[in-house]
């Protein structure tokens, strides 16, 4: 094989490099899992330095030397900075380390600040800590929760983000559209794509084998944008040092399909409101002939042989009876291994999968599992066996993309970083871009493997993100660490925020699936509140800051949340007295201008914002990105379910046009004297669990629940608002 580059010697020269490629070799799974090969380019660094900060382009060098074990940053000459590393990637990583630590410019989903950046030339080699080999990025829900409504442009911003932080495989799924597309034709099941294929919105589920054809039929127009969109993602990732992971073949055929009957399992529905795709038994020659066109098509769209895919059987209670689970992943990984010899196999450890006989099928050489975590208490003791398996500890903050501050302080500040014997981190939260706080330690202990001491970490976070070094703000911050950021056992990610619930006087959650507890004093969050507002009246400069303006807002909105609940129980207490009802119901509405009144004032909570990208996406095709996703963040079907809410958002636009409007109309119907509505239960049987949902039957609150995906509202495109003044109402 052929490598184009110049070595480092001990005088470290700059790499001249066109192109490298590397390529695993012997030794443990661990670390010889992921070694594939990858194009790198020395512009491919330049341009994440010009892109990040074009305000340093020039001064930043970059060495590659493969023997060299861990990066370090030193001086080179006067004004700039050498960056010497094994590989393209550990420069990137190294890099994201020098702006975190040494000049200080905060970037994040939720505000930049660069108002403490300087660029620093540091007076002695600093060695940048190791990572772990493995570090994953996303989980298919991400990337239909959080991805649904990324730009072209803003996928490039994330793909540098993942670069900065140290993650090497990244799963990519915009381009699958296509895929199947291909895939259907070739099998002579052309008929079925307009029913199959599911819009991106709703891939997810398509692709974990949960539903089909959501949110279709997809347009021609929109598959080929997302294939564009998705070889366009492959490429940059691979130029960074970064692996794509792409869907393998597991066996999914349309549920209705006949050609292969003899060979099908049949796998029921998913949440009981959709059909399943059926699969094709994995240990059959129908299988095999089927993955051979799969790996065809997946290869076509994306312009890459994949080194690295996923695909889960049987999930979230998908039927294997009558299957042999260990033949089944025999089958599924041989034709893996055809299609890319050596190539890595990622399972999602997930209620109840992968079964013990299915994992015991697989080669414990190129698989890895994704062990998705979703208890961040302090006191979680991990205990993982695998069969000998390596693994990836993934935390599960956030479901959804529900609005609320959540996340684990205690168990992300352990010494062993919760991954006591993993191979790498993961960042599978279904909804990304919330709580920056929890995030930037997450992306701390992905870059440090020491043990995090709260206070220090605090204080770098307020002179990063707010450009300050105010110990009111360290104690704010504090406050919310202790509180909100260290739950006390599992939870179905943040409490979540009554005024998004369907209305009921006995509402204490929002969606079927969340926990209803608050395990935190909220008199932390609103002290942690009063204090950054007393630090914003003190420096008329911090209001500058994208980053704090967020912040405030965000621990606002969450006091008016924890105020919700206790006007609710008031409303409920208050019910047999009409004037005291009607007093009270009066309060808990007033919360709703209030709420969206804050989160209008930052860019981040606006509705307009967040659909900008999808309508990029979506150019010409009618709006079907903009439809689906505005229900899939609302009803989530296209009836009333028990998956409606689930991924409710607190968007300004959404509290004041949504939420509000049915709550109005509950208690408009009570004050007319209607006693409180009746409820219809459903039983939900999925991921083993029996779960019974009640859903008001309320006809005036469906009908703004079904008329939203299309409604007319003003949407808001741009931050409008006088926070300070509106933070003083709400911590009053």
């Amino acid at each position: 094989m052929k490598i184009t580059f110049l070595l480092c010697t001990a005088g470290c020269c700059i790499a001249s490099l066109t192109t490298m490629v590397a390529q695993g070799g012997a030794g443990k799974p661990s670390e010889r899992i992921g070694l594939a090969t990858n194009a790198f380019s020395q512009d491919a660094l330049a341009g994440l330095v010009n892109r990040v900060t074009p305000e340093y382009a020039g001064r930043v060098n970059f060495c590659i030397d493969k023997a060299k074990k861990n990066p370090v940053i030193s001086a080179k000459g006067e004004g700039s900075i050498l960056i010497t590393s094994a590989s393209v990637r550990e420069c990137a990583r190294a890099y994201g380390y020098y702006l975190r630590n040494l000049a200080h410019v905060h970037l994040s989903w939720n505000g930049d600040n660069r108002s403490a950046a300087q660029f620093v030339t540091p007076q002695k080699p600093v060695d940048v800590p190791a990572t772990l080999p493995m570090n994953f990025a996303f989980n298919y829900c991400t990337l239909s929760y959080t991805g649904a409504h990324w730009s072209p442009s803003r996928w490039l911003d994330e793909i540098d983000r993942l670069a900065l932080n140290g993650f090497r495989y990244v799963l990519v799924t915009p381009g699958l559209e296509k895929v199947w597309k291909g895939f259907l034709s070739d099998i002579g099941a052309r008929s079925s794509i307009s029913t199959f294929v599911a819009n991106p919105c709703y891939s997810a589920w398509l692709n974990m084998g949960n539903l089909e054809g959501e949110g279709g039929p997809v347009s021609a127009e929109l598959i080929e944008s997302e294939a564009k969109l998705g070889r366009s993602i492959v490429t940059r990732l691979r130029e960074l040092g970064m692996e794509p992971v792409l869907q393998g073949y597991v066996g999914f055929v349309p549920h209705d399909c006949s050609q292969y009957q003899k060979d099908i399992l049949p796998q029921g529905r998913w949440v009981d409101e959709y059909d399943r795709p059926s699969v094709i038994r994995p240990d059959s020659s129908a299988f095999a002939e089927l993955a051979k066109v799969w790996y065809r098509n997946l290869e076509s769209v994306y312009g890459i042989k994949a080194t690295a895919f996923v695909g889960d059987l049987f999930h979230e209670g998908g039927c294997s009876d009558g299957a042999d689970l260990e033949r089944c992943a025999r089958g599924v990984q041989i034709a893996m291994q055809k299609a890319s010899p050596g190539s890595i196999w990622f399972l999602q450890a997930w209620a109840g999968n992968p079964e013990a006989e299915l994992l015991k099928g697989t080669d414990p050489n190129h698989t890895v599992i994704l062990a998705l975590e979703k208890d961040l208490s302090e006191n979680n003791e991990l205990s993982r066996n695998y069969q000998g398996r390596p693994y990836v500890w993934c935390e599960l903050a956030n479901f959804g993309g529900n609005q609320g501050l959540f996340g684990g302080f205690g168990i992300l500040e352990k010494a062993s970083g919760n991954a006591d014997g993993a191979s790498g981190f993961g960042l599978l939260s279904e909804g990304l871009e919330t709580n920056p706080i929890y995030y930037e330690l997450f992306f701390e202990r992905l870059n440090n493997r020491e043990p995090i001491n709260r206070e220090d970490f605090l204080k770098r976070t307020v002179l990063s993100r707010y450009g300050r070094t105010d110990p009111a703000l360290v104690r704010a911050l504090s406050l919310l660490a202790r509180s909100v950021y260290s739950p006390d056992g599992m939870r179905e990610g943040c409490p979540e925020n009554i005024l998004c619930a369907r209305p009921s006087l006995d509402a204490n959650k929002v969606s079927t699936w969340s926990d209803p507890n608050v395990s935190y004093n909220p008199g932390d969050v609103r002290e942690a509140g009063r204090l950054m507002l007393a630090a914003a009246k003190k420096d008329g400069k911090l209001m500058q800051s994208s980053a704090f303006r967020y912040d405030l807002a965000d621990v606002c909105r969450q006091v008016l949340s924890d105020k919700a609940r206790e006007l609710l129980s008031q409303c409920k207490a208050a019910a047999h007295n009409k004037k005291e009802f009607s007093e009270k119901s009066a309060e808990f509405m007033a919360l709703f201008p209030l709420t969206a009144d804050i989160l209008a004032t930052h860019e981040c909570f606006l509705l307009g914002s967040f659909l900008e990208g999808a309508e990029q996406r979506e150019a010409g095709t009618k709006g079907e990105m903009t439809r689906n996703l505005r229900r899939l963040i609302t009803t989530w079907t296209p009836g009333i379910t028990p998956l409606n809410d689930y991924a409710h958002r607190q968007l300004s636009e959404l509290i004041r046009y949504y939420y509000m409007p049915r709550w109005s109309a509950f208690f408009r119907a009570m004050e007319a004297g209607a006693k409180e509505e009746h409820t219809r239960e459903t039983v939900v049987t999925n991921n083993g669990e029996r779960i019974v949902s009640r859903i008001s039957d309320n006809k005036e609150v469906e009908s703004i629940e079904l008329a939203f995906p299309t409604a007319p509202i003003p949407l808001l495109h741009k931050p409008k608002g006088d926070l300070l003044l509106l933070a003083e109402q709400a911590l009053q």
